[in-house]
């Protein structure tokens, strides 16, 4: 999904790592801590803590053999070219992340939402890897047709 303008970041030449430093700066301002950056070939992933919850936010990326990438209409690209449409994905959606992580923290701040409103679906789950979104939103769809609840009927 594209706005009538393109893509946000759609150009960006600022690399990565630049993007990843101003997200870890952005949350040391809102009073964040504990940050760390796991990359892989489909992306990467930012942790941070946040009064006590850990938070998960991905950077997902189709993988490099995506059509996107490989194809312009039904010519195939170089590899040179793949490569080069690969890495400005990735940067653009550092930056994306950026905007997204400056939005809920302000919001936080601003006080339009409390910080484990904006960040919910992050929320790591403790003693698990899984974010609360992770686990929720695969069942959104049984829940929206009633075929599964999404609250026990006796919280402890």
């Amino acid at each position: 999904m594209s706005g009538p303008g393109g893509r946000y970041a759609q150009n960006t030449s600022v690399p990565v790592e630049r993007s990843r430093v101003e997200v870890e700066q952005v949350l040391a301002k809102y009073g964040a801590t504990h940050f760390g950056t796991m990359t892989k070939p489909d992306g990467a992933t930012i942790v941070f803590e946040f009064k006590g919850r850990q938070i998960q936010l991905a950077v997902p990326m189709p993988p490099k053999t995506d059509k996107a990438f490989t194809h312009k209409g039904w010519r195939a690209r170089t590899a040179q070219a793949k490569d080069k449409l690969w890495e400005a994905e990735y940067r653009r959606r550092w930056r994306v992340l950026v905007i997204t992580v400056k939005a809920m923290l302000e919001a936080v701040d601003s006080k339009l939402l409390t910080f484990d409103e904006a960040f919910l679906a992050h929320i790591v789950v403790p003693g698990t890897a899984k974010t609360i979104g992770g686990e929720i939103v695969p069942r959104l769809d049984a829940i929206y047709a009633g075929q599964l609840a999404l609250l026990s009927e006796n919280p402890r």
